[in-house]
């Protein structure tokens, strides 16, 4: 049976929010991060600042200072600590589409006993740093996304909790809107409760190597630990954000690859040729439309590759999903690209649109010069990415982008 709990939440105080939280750094220029950096506003990234001077001191050292400056802020009295509570979180974007989902814990055992399932490879790297940060900052300060499939009695709960005014409300650099409620009513917290332990499963949508990093932190803390009830112990918890599956935005991830080697042209298509139909689009942006359809950008033209049907759905049902379609029949057989080291120093991904705009973007990249050729792909559903989890299967990692993207900062955890 599932877990899920209220925990003590901490966000900065109200005058100071609609400045504080940030977007993961990676979606920023260096131009951009300089210049919140130079903000003297309250804001999580001046909590997390030692993590950009990257010359003055180890990793290790830069993260003890991070919890150092959130200390500070606590005795500055700029943060706020609320009672036991789970929170209603609705992001409103400009085009009209709004995410809704519900924030608590997760047992970390739910996800090493798989009752929340895990569909995607995590990337090992990012895991290292993001263990070594929790670690030693203790801070959990933006959850992992989680869906379920839908829900009319959550549907209803959440609904009910936002006719009330939000805890806060702020719209980002974007112009998107993130607004949170907080529930601490006690009977309201037991309904939460038993409705969401009680769903079938849990799905990892977002997140990945935080969850990972999370589970191995709470590995190193049960190690050391003398006590043996960790029933209470915030570091053997993942915050969480539960969303619908039917309210998840699933976008491909494109391939770019930065040289053919020594394969000339023909050669190159001659080895596509045993695995995919090969049809010549010409220079217009081939957009694949369906499952099992990729889109080739070469030499200055567009290719659609159409997997064979003998191809199709081998092992079990991973055939089903293209990213490994094109690493089993195009990474390896055709650029001798076998394992994940040659992976990371020959191929990059590049985020879709789930329409043309994906492919203008990656034709451009290429034209740019910076790579040979390019693979564009169809959106995965939401129904393959469950079939695999239920059978403990991993698609390989980059193969999803996957909205509402979610802001660091806006609840924290502290796990102290």
């Amino acid at each position: 049976m599932l877990s899920f709990k209220p925990f003590k939440g901490i966000h900065i105080k109200e005058e100071y929010i609609e400045k504080f939280p940030i977007y993961t750094p990676e979606k920023y220029t260096e131009e951009q991060i300089k210049a919140k950096l130079k903000d003297k506003n309250p804001s999580y990234i001046d909590i997390i600042r030692p993590t950009f001077f990257k010359g003055e001191s180890p990793l290790k050292n830069r993260f003890k200072k991070v919890r150092k400056r959130f200390e500070e802020y606590i005795n500055e009295n700029l943060l706020e600590h609320d009672p036991a509570s789970i929170y209603i979180y609705e992001q409103k974007k400009r085009n009209g589409e709004i995410f809704k989902g519900i924030i608590g814990l997760v047992s970390v055992e739910d996800f090493k006993e798989n009752r929340v399932k895990i569909p995607e490879k995590t990337i090992e790297q990012k895991q290292k740093i993001f263990t070594e940060f929790l670690d030693i900052t203790y801070l959990q300060t933006n959850p992992v996304l989680l869906t379920y499939d839908s829900n009319s009695k959550l549907d209803v709960m959440m609904e009910l909790e936002m006719k009330s005014k939000p805890l806060f409300h702020i719209e980002d650099e974007l112009d998107i809107s993130h607004k949170i409620w907080k529930v601490d009513n006690r009977l309201k917290l037991a309904q939460f409760k038993e409705t969401i332990e009680n769903l079938p499963a849990l799905y990892l949508a977002d997140g990945h190597y935080r969850m990972a990093a999370a589970i191995e932190h709470s590995d190193k803390i049960k190690e050391k630990a003398k006590s043996k009830d960790f029933l209470f112990d915030m570091n053997h918890q993942v915050m969480s954000l539960l969303i619908s599956s039917h309210s998840l935005k699933i976008y491909e991830y494109n391939r770019l690859i930065k040289s053919l080697g020594s394969l000339t042209k023909d050669k190159l298509f001659t080895k596509l040729e045993k695995y995919f139909t090969i049809n010549e689009k010409g220079e217009q942006p081939y957009f694949p439309s369906h499952k099992h359809h990729i889109s080739m950008y070469f030499d200055k033209k567009f290719y659609g590759l159409y997997i064979k049907h003998e191809y199709r759905g081998t092992p079990d049902d991973l055939g089903n999903i293209d990213t490994y379609l094109f690493n089993k029949f195009i990474l390896g057989p055709v650029f001798n690209i076998s394992d994940e080291n040659e992976e990371k120093k020959l191929v990059s991904y590049l985020k879709g649109t789930n329409d043309i705009k994906g492919i203008i973007n990656m034709k451009q990249v290429v034209d740019n010069g910076d790579y040979q050729i390019a693979f564009g792909f169809y959106s995965i559903p939401f129904s393959d990415l469950k079939v695999i989890s239920d059978l403990n299967l991993k698609i390989p990692a980059k193969s999803t982008y996957i909205e509402p993207e979610l802001l660091s900062g806006l609840i924290m955890l502290d796990m102290k």
